[in-house]
């Protein structure tokens, strides 16, 4: 159950993620659609290329979304922090909070993915959210998407060893490494454009 978990919240995530750059496309009142990995927007009024701010904007609604929810489920976990400590098996509730807060796992993914592109091709990517966004501001390329990584981690780290019971870990930890592997596999691999073109 708890890969599935994990695959179903890869998948929800990436499309949440995405919902966050839509919603600020359309309230900033331009055409919009999302498909499996990306939001499309058309950045072009009346023939003219829109103001970079709002470009800005836009990248910013997706990672804002993110760590908003991500950081909702860590406010539940804290609230709610007796009962996980007093747990020695986690009901649905509880494991529904934890994968709430997991969200923030998609900024640590996202560092790794973009450290593994340079050992694999001698570069680092340069089409991430959080890389248009440290140009954007001036900061080096590498600086909010390693910010928001270690945060990432830190709370990775902070549910598996206050939240989740002794007794759960091991299995919670292989079924995070399965079950996220496989949730985007399966949904970068086929399954997604076959459902969000």
């Amino acid at each position: 159950m708890l890969i599935l978990g994990f695959m179903a919240s890869t998948i929800i995530g990436t499309i949440s993620h995405e919902a966050g750059h839509y919603i600020t496309a359309k309230a900033l009142g331009y055409h919009a659609r999302i498909n499996y990995m990306s939001t499309i927007v058309i950045l072009l009024i009346n023939g003219k290329l829109t103001d970079p701010k709002e470009r800005m904007l836009i990248t910013l609604g997706g990672p804002v979304q993110t760590i908003l929810t991500g950081t909702i489920g860590l406010v539940l976990l804290f609230f709610f922090r007796r009962s996980f400590q007093s747990a020695s098996k986690l009901n649905l509730k509880q494991w529904l909070i934890i994968f709430i807060t997991l969200f923030w796992l998609r900024q640590t993914a996202n560092f790794v993915i973009w450290v593994s592109n340079y050992f694999i091709n001698g570069q680092f990517l340069t089409r991430g959210d959080e890389v248009k966004l440290a140009r954007y501001f001036g900061l080096p390329e590498a600086t909010i998407v390693t910010i928001t990584a270690l945060a990432g981690a830190i709370i990775l780290f902070t549910v598996i060893f206050k939240f989740i019971p002794i007794a759960q870990r091991f299995t919670f930890i292989l079924a995070g490494l399965f079950g996220g592997i496989a949730g985007y596999l399966l949904w970068f691999g086929g399954l997604g454009e076959m459902i969000m073109p």
